[in-house]
């Protein structure tokens, strides 16, 4: 049976089947839900499964994978895509390949389901294309459902406002009602958790995640972001604000979508405001641990089917921009990964504050109320200033480390080791002069803030304590979890929460050495 009828057989049997329009000719044998609805719908998770399975069956340089299941027990799956043979998770930087990895992610909020369709079409011509020429250059790393619980929750109620698909889409929200897109630091869920550590085994140089914006009214039919945490490698973000992400602009000005950076107007249309900061969000996390992060924002008040095309242009256009610099970025990234090595000593914000950039910028609007196109010079808060640093240390140590404290580094792909003889050595102890814990529950939590003080002294660490060496490549998101200060660290979301008084010792030290330690890796419990 040829692929395109498998696909048309289980629309058939779910009662959605449509007829593809005949301008659609390349779609013809892979066509997505949207597609072949008229841009009336949007895919089940069962669907995406479908069309995934049939791009794997179609070429041999294509390959299904599954990492993991969701909390209602959904196979979460993807694609592979690269030149064959098509390698595994970890292999390309063990074989010296030389080529970029690209993971492309849609759906984190299912409402959001754009990307989702986007990225469908996208790997579909991957697919039908083994000579494309991207397939040479870099290997693509596609999740087009992540949030399949939320997907299958399909309602015409679940983004008041959004315009389509009419037929009804995801909810925003998990089965459990986390927001997948704030559990990056506490990988409290199953999906949070798979997601994780398929990040942690490709290693992706370049990280999309795809969504669906609604505030301000402006006349972007898609916007974008980078990571702003002042944590991230300052080489990193400035060659994306100042040459990675102009160029994609052009590049998507010349194929007919304005964009600009996301934001929202406040103060009468005289600022343009971005989001947070923090590493509960995939984009900022991928940046704390040395990648590029991009964010995709297409506009909930353009047509679906606009939306759909805008968050396809806008990642070819990524990943054209990137395979442009191939050679550039991995030079880049490699240098970022060569100085985590010599993290001691250095600071490390843990806090900042959102300002304004020097130069205002024009924003494309419209008049309040109106359709009447406005054009606005604004002011661009965009950038954070760091209010909290530390200095790092090479190691910490959790003499008497929780498991669940343990388990969240090692699903992050921090490196432990155990202290497998006793040692009496110079510490940092972190005393607890205060604690702030939110009123509200966000997420499910109340979240923790301290304020700390510094004691110096000889402290004996026992058989068994684990060390956390800054020196490794996720060395400032080990730091950003174990940090007291931290504003969206392990603290922050209760993991300490049973050692914490006022006045008490923070349950994890810094040591300025570990050489000449008895140490040993931890071997992690699957």
């Amino acid at each position: 049976m040829r692929l395109g009828c498998v696909l048309l057989l289980v629309l058939l049997m779910s009662g959605r089947v449509w007829a593809v329009p005949q301008a659609l000719v390349g779609a013809a044998e892979l066509p997505t839900v949207a597609e072949a609805s008229g841009y009336q719908a949007t895919s089940t998770s069962e669907e995406v499964s479908v069309f995934l399975r049939a791009c794997d069956e179609r070429a041999q340089h294509v390959r299904m994978f599954e990492f993991g299941r969701t909390e209602q027990g959904r196979l979460m799956s993807g694609l592979v895509l690269g030149e064959s043979p098509v390698p595994g998770r970890g292999q390309l930087s063990a074989s010296g390949d030389g080529r970029l990895v690209v993971m492309l992610l849609g759906n984190i909020h299912s409402g959001e389901c754009d990307g989702k369709e986007a990225l469908l079409m996208l790997a579909r011509e991957l697919t039908l294309t083994p000579e494309h020429p991207w397939l040479r250059r870099a290997v693509f790393v596609v999740v087009p459902n992540y949030n399949a619980d939320g997907n299958d929750q399909m309602s015409v109620d679940n983004r008041p406002g959004q315009v389509g698909p009419v037929r009804g889409m995801g909810r925003r929200e998990t089965s459990r009602g986390f927001d997948l897109n704030r559990d990056f630091v506490k990988l409290e869920t199953a999906e949070g958790r798979a997601l994780v550590r398929l990040i942690d085994q490709w290693n992706p140089h370049m990280f999309i995640d795809c969504h669906t914006t609604n505030g301000s009214i402006h006349r972007y039919p898609l916007t974008y972001d980078i990571p702003h945490n002042p944590a991230v490698a300052g080489g990193l973000r400035e060659f994306l604000r100042r040459e990675f992400m102009p160029d994609v602009t052009g590049r998507m000005r010349a194929a007919g979508f304005e964009t600009f950076y996301y934001g929202n107007f406040a103060r009468q249309q005289t600022r343009w405001e971005s989001f947070g900061f923090e590493p509960r969000y995939s984009t900022e996390y991928v940046g704390i641990r040395g990648r590029i992060g991009i964010l995709s924002e297409s506009y909930s008040y353009a047509d679906y089917r606009t939306r759909v095309l805008a968050s396809r242009e806008f990642v070819r256009q990524c990943v054209e921009a990137a395979l442009v610099r191939a050679e550039q970025i991995l030079g880049l990234l490699g240098d970022v990964e060569q100085g985590a090595a010599r993290l001691a000593g250095s600071e490390l914000p843990l806090n900042a504050v959102l300002g304004p950039f020097e130069q205002k910028v024009t924003v494309l609007g419209r008049v309040p109320g109106s359709e009447e196109p406005r054009d606005y010079e604004v002011e661009y808060w965009g950038r954070y200033e760091a209010t909290k640093r530390v200095v790092l240390p090479a190691a910490y140590v959790l003499p008497e480390a929780s498991s669940a404290v343990v388990r969240n580094l090692q699903n992050h792909g921090v490196r432990l080791s155990v202290l497998q003889r006793a040692v009496r050595v110079p510490v940092v102890v972190r005393r607890v002069v205060a604690i702030e814990r939110s009123a509200m529950a966000f997420q499910q939590h109340h979240l923790v803030q301290l304020q700390t003080e510094e004691e110096r002294e000889e402290r004996e660490l026992g058989v068994g304590a684990v060390i956390v060496s800054t020196a490794q490549p996720l060395g400032r998101l080990a730091a950003w979890l174990l940090e007291p200060e931290s504003c969206d660290g392990l603290a922050t979301w209760n993991f300490f929460d049973e050692r914490l008084r006022a006045g008490g010792e923070y349950p994890v030290l810094a040591v300025p050495d570990v050489v000449g330690w008895s140490i040993e890796p931890m071997v992690e419990e699957r």
